[in-house]
């Protein structure tokens, strides 16, 4: 039984139809207290009357007060009802959504979990592949220097080697220069003595 402003609109005017209204609201109707005693025919004929009307109105209201407990009991159950359905729906509904929330907060969190691994194996991977490539261009750095150091040695000892060879070449073009004017003179001395005596002989 669910409670609608249909049904309380019907309970109402089923009061309003009632005696129970006209009975609440009636204006109190009793005379003085001293009144003129009539005949005890007429007496007794309104106590009769007034005692018929008196049943009427307690059977009246006696039936209109059952008819409103028992609405009342009906509305009381429906509403229990629809309280008891609603905090049942509003419980397994906020269970539901606790839930849902518990797993979205734990697949949020795994997720997060899993992408910080990963950025964490990139960054280490990254780290690595920077230190390998700093070692190779110090490695690299390294042998061009021995090389420009070796090439310089090499430089250095063939000019060396060159010097040494033009200073010999000199001292041997020197030598022989030397040798053949001391040669030269040599001859022309001899020359000149063979040639005196040569004279001399004649001339004797």
């Amino acid at each position: 039984m669910h409670i609608t402003a249909e049904k309380i609109k019907e309970a109402a005017e089923a009061l309003e139809s009632t005696e129970l209204k006209s009975f609440m609201f009636q204006e109190p109707t009793a005379g003085p207290l001293t009144r003129r005693r009539r005949s005890s025919r007429s007496t007794g004929r309104s106590r009769r009357s007034t005692r018929g009307t008196r049943r009427s109105t307690r059977r009246s209201t006696r039936g209109t007060r059952r008819s409103t407990r028992r609405s009342t009991r009906g509305t009381r159950r429906s509403t229990r009802r629809s309280t008891r359905r609603s905090t049942r729906g509003t419980r397994r509904s906020t269970r539901g959504t606790r839930r849902s929330t518990r797993r979205s907060t734990r697949g949020t969190r795994r997720s997060t979990r899993r992408s910080t691994r990963g950025t964490r194996r990139s960054t280490r991977r990254s780290r690595r592949s920077t230190r390998r490539s700093r070692r190779s261009r110090r490695s690299t750095r390294r042998s061009r220097r021995s090389t420009r150091r070796s090439t310089r040695r090499s430089r250095r000892s063939t000019r060396r080697s060159r010097r040494s060879t033009r200073r010999s070449t000199r001292r041997s073009r020197r030598s022989t220069r030397r040798s053949t004017r001391r040669s030269r003179r040599s001859t022309r001395r001899s020359r000149r003595s063979t040639r005196r005596s040569r004279r001399s002989t004649r001339r004797s």
